[in-house]
């Protein structure tokens, strides 16, 4: 560990990470109320599609028969002919029809002859052709059946579809600021690391210029050892800073301030340790040495 390393932004680390943990856990739930909301409305949607399914199957049923009597049918019109002889109604018709037309051939002694056939022959193909018309007529309601089960299906599907899209949008929104909230939270971790060592830089210039010394806390320095004394009997220490290979020569602030606490700075450049001005802690020292002089 390096001697910027002591001035610690673990507050500032762990106030980015409780940050970005709130904002995981915030996004977290709000994903999962997004999930229950787009079941919810596929639940709802899925009710609101079945009455149409229903239409569109029914209606799809009479549009398949409409189709198999104007022989569009994957079988062209086969079958339909026994379909159309079995209407209600059909079969009592062709024999009421029959029977006046014998009735009326008797009446005049025309018998079974060549005209009671012929008039036998038009009054069933004239009853076929009705049968036929009004069945087609019966089966045209289920061509708007099923264009409005069609449109009512379509509806329902564009309209989930839509409300899905919106959801998917709205959580990516949501996921976007979350990751900028992260990158933001961390970034400003990061940056008061930078802001911290430009203040230990700037307190260390402004300390050199006023005469003090930069970090005489003994808790910042390793392999401490007195090397001499000041006149007035300060130990002087050789001394390297934490994580720094090399030697210095200074004073303890921690003993400074036993005989001397107005020359010691507390919480230097907004740190835990001390630092010591070398011109107030010396002014006895160079005094004495002065007088020794003189003597």
């Amino acid at each position: 560990m390096g001697i910027f390393d002591i001035f610690s932004t673990k507050d500032q680390e762990q106030a980015a990470q409780d940050q970005i943990a709130g904002l995981q856990k915030g996004y977290s739930q709000l994903s999962d109320l997004f999930g229950q909301g787009r079941d919810a409305l596929t639940t709802n949607y899925s009710a609101a599609l079945q009455p149409f399914t229903a239409d569109w199957q029914g209606a799809s049923a009479g549009v398949d028969q409409l189709k198999a009597l104007l022989g569009f049918g994957p079988n062209g019109s086969a079958g339909i002919q026994d379909t159309l002889k079995n209407l209600p109604g059909y079969q009592f018709a062709l024999d009421q029809g029959s029977q006046n037309v014998l009735r009326n051939a008797n009446a005049t002694g025309a018998g079974i002859s060549g005209g009671t056939l012929a008039a036998l022959q038009k009054q069933g193909q004239g009853l076929a052709d009705q049968n036929y018309f009004n069945y087609a007529a019966q089966l045209m309601p289920f061509l708007t059946a099923q264009s409005n089960a069609a449109t009512g299906i379509g509806g329902v599907n564009t309209g989930l579809g839509n409300q899905l899209n919106q959801s998917f949008m709205t959580q990516g929104n949501a996921a976007y600021g979350t990751q900028a909230g992260i990158g933001n939270a961390q970034a400003q971790a990061d940056l008061a690391g930078l802001t911290q060592s430009g203040n230990i830089f700037g307190a260390g210039l402004g300390a050199l210029t006023a005469g003090i010394g930069l970090f005489s806390d003994k808790d910042v320095k390793d392999d401490i050892e007195p090397v001499g004394e000041l006149f007035d009997g300060q130990t002087i220490y050789r001394y390297r800073y934490k994580g720094d290979p090399r030697h210095q020569i200074g004073l303890i602030a921690q003993e400074v301030e036993e005989e001397r606490p107005s020359a010691v700075i507390h919480n230097f450049a907004g740190t835990k340790f001390r630092a010591v001005n070398y011109k107030e802690a010396t002014n006895y020292a160079a005094e004495l040495g002065r007088m020794m002089e003189a003597a």
